[in-house]
């Protein structure tokens, strides 16, 4: 059986984006995929989701990472960029990428390795709570 749609890739983007890793994956699709960038703002418990609030974060964002849905075209990929506001990263990942049915997660790993050593002692990282929840391909970029 073979795929007549393109393959649809969610990258979640947080602040930092290895453009040559995302390129290298890009190049086994041929051109075949659409990506969809999402940036996830995620608020505490305490703050209330109203469009007045969040709004102007959102727009901001949007802004900021306009330039991907660009960088994707000059590379010969369909793109879009979503940016949610959330109360939880890893669910808003996750919840997306169930929504847009997409065929791979891409996700950048960005935490030097003391920083990572000293995080896992306390909790999980985001990176591995979607990777353990995910029942999609995920692929993590390599900082650099």
């Amino acid at each position: 059986m073979t795929k007549t749609t393109a393959y649809k890739i969610l990258v979640a983007v947080k602040d930092y984006l290895n453009f040559k890793a995302l390129a290298q994956l890009l190049e086994y699709f041929h051109g075949d995929a659409k990506i969809i960038f999402l940036h996830v703002i995620e608020f505490p418990q305490s703050t209330s989701l109203y469009p007045e609030t969040v709004t102007q974060y959102v727009e901001d964002a949007r802004k900021k990472f306009r330039g991907l849905v660009d960088w994707a075209n000059s590379q010969g990929v369909s793109a879009d960029l979503r940016v949610v506001a959330s109360r939880n990263t890893v669910e808003s990942i996750l919840s997306e990428a169930e929504r847009i049915d997409a065929d791979l997660i891409v996700l950048q790993k960005t935490l030097k390795k003391i920083e990572r050593r000293i995080r896992r002692l306390m909790s999980q990282t985001s990176l591995e709570k979607i990777v353990e929840a995910s029942k999609k391909i995920v692929v993590l970029l390599p900082p650099d």
